[in-house]
């Protein structure tokens, strides 16, 4: 049953398949023409008083119809729809056009130029192959029609010039709009998709550059972890001499400092590993609120004199993917704290976690619902130079930042469904927009 199935879409759905965008600007097409072709029928009949052979002609309208409506159920098939499948749909029409010029006149009916529009849809989808056999389809059909058709009887042979200039203009005039209609429409989908494989190698090159950074840092992670281990032993050397020596007291808060440091970079790589592991049991799923508070209290352990003012209580939230929203929090929690080194007891930072605007929620990837988390600072912004070119690469800066941590906070939030936006000016501070998917 599910074999069965699969083969079929939702009509909803059909014109979004990648691999029936063709078919079914052929399906309108082919309508547009229907309806073209009634609209002349019922002209000439009606107006122009020109005996024609309506049941024939009907019937082979007809016989365009249940053509579109088979192409219809093809659109709901999911298999794609291959060069021999369209080159057959547009000889088809050519077959049709051709039976339907045959009995009003032949080459001699002003709307033979109906193969026109037929013959762009084939040089717009089509091999060079199969168009150039369509084309040449159509050039032995119009070349038959010079010989083989039923004429047409014009009651007012005066007007019979008139009536074909007339019609000459309007074959022109539906022509022309709908190779217009339908080339532009071909074109807008070729130029989306040059679009969307230059982002997906965008995003396959940054991707690269992030997988190129971990190596890096876990094998930092892992070189350091023995220089660190060393160094703590020689503190506790230093501490354990210190005791006995009462002449190095006056470096007791050296040492302390070192300590602390030493034990910062141990902690730092232990929450790597700790990382590591729940990416890999996927248990990094929790509510918001408790989550953020506990990593804003470790953020203050490690910078104290900087003043943080947090507005982060939205109760009955939840997330997934934590690590990576550490990561990128502290990243730009950091950066603030820099931006605001130099201020003193002026220098604030403040974050807020909130919903989602409407426009940016409803534009959010498979509806989830989105969240926002604000960092901003009151220090001296960012140059609008610097600012356009931060987290797309390394950057060097008059801080000395690399921006390579804005990078990779960048490629996380793109990796999380969210995106995240820097606004700065100088003098007057910067803020840093994550928007996040909740679960």
């Amino acid at each position: 049953m599910t074999s069965l199935t699969s083969f079929f879409i939702p009509v909803a759905d059909q014109v979004k398949q990648p691999q029936h965008l063709l078919l079914s600007r052929l399906f309108w097409l082919r309508w547009a023409m229907v309806a073209g072709e009634l609209v002349v029928l019922a002209g000439a009949h009606a107006w122009l008083h020109i005996a024609l052979p309506l049941t024939a002609l009907l019937g082979l309208i007809g016989v365009q119809a249940l053509i579109n409506g088979a192409t219809w159920l093809r659109l709901r098939w999911v298999r794609p729809a291959e060069q021999p499948e369209l080159f057959l749909q547009l000889l088809l029409d050519v077959t049709v056009l051709t039976a339907l010029l045959y009995f009003s006149g032949g080459s001699t009916n002003p709307f033979v130029s109906f193969y026109l529009p037929a013959l762009a849809a084939g040089a717009a989808t089509l091999a060079w192959p199969y168009a150039l056999l369509l084309a040449l389809c159509a050039l032995g059909a119009y070349s038959g029609l010079v010989y083989f058709y039923q004429p047409l009887h014009i009651h007012d042979h005066g007007q019979a010039m008139a009536y074909h200039l007339a019609g000459m203009w309007i074959n022109f005039s539906i022509s022309a709009l709908l190779i217009t209609w339908f080339v532009s429409r071909i074109a807008a989908a070729v130029r989306l998709r040059d679009g969307q494989l230059a982002q997906a190698r965008e995003r396959q090159l940054q991707s690269h550059r992030i997988v190129a950074l971990g190596t890096q840092a876990a094998g930092a992670a892992h070189a350091l972890n023995t220089p660190l281990s060393t160094m703590a032993v020689i503190a506790g050397e230093l501490r354990r001499e210190m005791a006995d020596n009462p002449s190095l007291a006056p470096y007791d808060e050296e040492l302390r400092i070192v300590e602390e440091q030493i034990a910062v970079c141990k902690a730092a790589l232990e929450n790597m590993r700790l990382d590591a592991d729940a990416q890999i049991r996927n248990e990094d799923s929790a509510a918001i609120t408790p989550w953020l508070t506990t990593l804003l209290e470790g953020w203050r352990l490690r910078h104290p004199a900087v003043l943080l003012v947090a507005e982060v209580h939205q109760p009955g939230w939840m997330a997934s993917q934590l690590q990576d929203l550490s990561q990128i929090l502290l990243t730009l929690l950091d950066n603030a704290a820099h931006a605001v080194r130099g201020l003193g007891h002026q220098g604030e930072i403040r974050i807020r976690l909130t919903p989602a605007e409407s426009s940016e929620a409803t534009s959010a990837r498979m509806g989830k619902k989105m969240a926002v988390i604000e960092v901003s600072d009151n220090g001296q912004g960012i140059a609008p130079e610097l600012l356009q070119r931060l987290g797309h690469g390394p950057v060097a800066s008059s801080s000395g930042g690399s921006g390579i941590g804005l990078m990779l906070a960048f490629a996380s939030a793109t990796h999380l469904g969210g995106k995240l936006k820097l606004r700065s000016a100088t003098g007057q501070g910067t803020v840093a927009q994550l928007r996040f998917p909740l679960c």
